[in-house]
């Protein structure tokens, strides 16, 4: 007789790539009869065609034991799950990228006929109409786009039950706003912790990275999500580092074939035809392909991912977990102790350059007063007094043209000021600075 264990664990392994044999066989294996089996197989299928029913006497334990997988398996098993889900998955990601591009085309537009509404005498209250649509649009692109990719978490989640585009979309639309609370809590943190040296910044991003898949698969909501998340990363850090990393190059350099490709293409078109292309239509056609390989390419990272968060879920198996509302406190203090610092130190960084900038222009200032002091002394010798005005020194730069200078002792002195910086004014004598 089939139960909740068993089903689950078929989900499990399904999710993981496993085949439909290779799973029949462990339960085989186990003790489980191929009636039984069979059944668990067709109510995933079929879940509303039968009711489950679940036994009083203890289930037989499935003889499992959950291995570390390498990145290369499991990046394996999730381009099985995206051959076997291909159709969902692309569906389920065109609609989003449609909407985007649909209200982009008709921002655009509404920004051209935006001028002669604005400045049309019948349009009283244009400009507001106006914003109010930008700020309309944004939201319904922020929103399809959010509604989408927790859609195609559920998709990848559920592939064992077969759900199609719409069921994925129906699923998805009750998580968009716990989606984007936890979304906002990690990106909040993770910030505040590179802001703090850095090095918690990149600690907090591992710590966290299950967040979202433990929102669908594990229904914890923000905080619990998070500090869920930190519990199946402990211990298991730098191994979560590393499926990550190599996710990345993977991409980047399917990125980088398919970018040569291209420009070769490109390169070999221009030649043979003779004809030169705009640049603007280069960087249209590239963002387009950039897109289209995101189409493609998004389904296989959040399958890996979700992969990645199975694999580690498995290996820790029940985690005890009791968030304390004294944990959670420390994460947001840490959040917002880093944001605040980001204008602490940028205004220290201007008061530090600005007085920087002060005393440099104080130095060069007086540079300048020693050398029209030199002036001075030469025109005394000269002519047995010093000059009524500075415009009778020979060479004086333009800048020593603003400093104060008054004839004094008939002739015999002088006192001659600058405005400083850091100080009000310093002034000097033929006998030296002058004390006030």
């Amino acid at each position: 007789m089939i139960n909740q264990q068993l089903l689950d664990y078929i989900k499990q392994q399904t999710q993981q790539g496993v085949s439909n044999e290779e799973i029949k066989n462990a339960l085989t294996t186990s003790g489980w009869q191929a009636q039984d089996i069979e059944e668990a197989f067709s109510f995933i299928l079929n879940p509303d065609s039968q009711p489950l029913q679940v036994p009083l006497s203890a289930p037989l334990p499935i003889q499992t034991t959950a291995s570390l997988l390498s990145a290369s398996a499991i990046l394996g098993q999730a381009w099985n799950v995206c051959k076997k889900r291909f159709g969902v998955f692309l569906g389920i990601m065109v609609i989003p990228t449609l909407i985007m591009f649909g209200f982009l085309i008709l921002l655009g537009g509404a920004g051209i006929m935006g001028i002669p509404l604005i400045y049309s005498e019948f349009a009283t209250g244009g400009i507001a109409l106006f914003i109010f649509l930008v700020i309309l649009l944004f939201l319904i692109i922020c929103i399809s786009q959010a509604w989408g990719y927790v859609s195609l978490l559920y998709a990848i989640k559920d592939s064992q039950e077969g759900i199609g585009i719409i069921e994925s979309y129906r699923r998805g639309w009750q998580k968009v706003a716990s989606y984007w609370w936890i979304s906002f809590l990690v990106g909040f943190i993770v910030l505040g912790g590179f802001f703090l040296f850095f090095v918690p910044g990149i600690i907090f991003s591992i710590w966290f990275s299950f967040a979202v898949f433990i929102l669908i698969d594990e229904n914890l909501k923000g905080m619990d999500a998070l500090l869920k998340s930190k519990e199946y990363a402990k211990g298991n850090w730098g191994r979560i580092f590393w499926r990550f990393f190599f996710i990345s190059i993977f991409c980047w350099l399917i990125y980088l074939v398919l970018t040569l490709i291209f420009g070769l293409v490109l390169g070999l078109v221009l030649g043979s035809f003779k004809f030169s292309i705009n640049p603007e239509i280069v960087s249209y056609i590239t963002q387009f392909l950039d897109q289209l390989l995101g189409l493609f390419l998004t389904p296989l990272i959040m399958t890996y991912l979700f992969l990645v968060y199975n694999n580690f879920k498995d290996i820790k198996g029940n985690v005890v977990f009791t968030p304390t509302k004294k944990s959670k406190t420390i994460f947001i203090a840490i959040g917002i102790l880093g944001i605040l610092i980001i204008p602490i130190i940028s205004t220290l960084i201007m008061v530090s350059l600005n007085t920087t900038r002060q005393n440099a222009r104080d130095v060069m200032q007086q540079s300048e007063i020693k050398q029209v002091q030199t002036g001075l002394e030469i025109y005394y010798v000269d002519n047995n007094s010093y000059p009524s005005s500075l415009d009778k020194l020979p060479n004086l730069l333009e800048s020593s043209k603003s400093f104060q200078y008054q004839l004094q002792q008939n002739g015999t002195d002088y006192k001659l000021c600058t405005p400083l910086s850091m100080k009000k004014q310093e002034c000097f004598t033929s006998k030296g600075t002058l004390k006030e």
